[in-house]
């Protein structure tokens, strides 16, 4: 059995097309991210987010081939331009708490600065509940292709849905794992901000597979 196809293949090397670009020409890929925002934000996710959930696959079934690619990565890149706001978004957020007094400005335990970032990844991931709601969502989506476009209850879906994934397994990845990571990420210059983000796609694509496997009964 083939464990590739060939738009598997492309999104692979997207991956790292996308990565080498990054790394290689930084002058250029912070120009295109700050002139560019949601297009480049959509491209981002459109191919990191894409082979994060192919890597997903590949740890829960032996091979890279992901059933309605072209669907699933549609969906990532406008998660993608979301990520572009709500990262903005929540970073003001925070801020504007502490000019008026709402928010610790900084802690005697860390410097200000990562104080601030953490903040911002614990608004981001649990007190404003968008980790949670984008992780679900995304869950959603997916569901929604499985059944062709044909399905969008929200009671369905919910019969659908692993409820010990939704409920147990990702309140406790966004509490040990992405307030910290979210918090790395706020401590960046703005233009990394998303593609540190969509390079956690691919750590969320490999928590989501062990998540899955370990919510299964014996």
């Amino acid at each position: 059995m083939k464990k590739f196809n060939m738009l598997s293949v492309l999104f692979i090397l997207g991956s790292i097309a996308l990565i080498v670009f990054a790394v290689a020409f930084t002058s250029e890929f912070e120009y295109s991210t700050k002139n560019y925002p949601f297009m480049m934000g959509f491209l981002k996710f459109f191919l990191l987010g894409t082979f994060g959930e192919l890597l997903k696959y590949r740890i829960s079934n032996g091979h890279w081939k992901l059933d309605h690619i072209s669907e699933r990565s549609m969906v990532w890149g406008v998660f993608g331009c979301w990520f572009t706001m709500v990262f903005a978004g929540f970073s003001f957020l925070v801020d504007g708490l502490i000019n008026i007094g709402l928010w610790p400005s900084g802690v005697y335990i860390m410097p200000d600065f990562i104080w601030v970032a953490l903040s911002k990844g614990l608004w981001l991931n649990v007190l404003g509940m968008f980790g949670w709601g984008m992780m679900v969502t995304h869950e959603y989506f997916n569901f929604v292709i499985s059944q062709r476009w044909t399905v969008f209850s929200l009671r369905k879906f919910a019969e659908h849905v692993d409820r010990n994934f939704i409920l147990v397994f990702i309140p406790k990845t966004l509490a040990l794992f992405w307030v910290l990571a979210n918090g790395f990420t706020f401590t960046l210059p703005y233009e990394w901000r998303v593609f540190t983000a969509a390079l956690l796609a691919v750590v969320l694509g490999f928590l989501l597979s062990v998540g899955k496997k370990k919510s299964r009964p014996a």
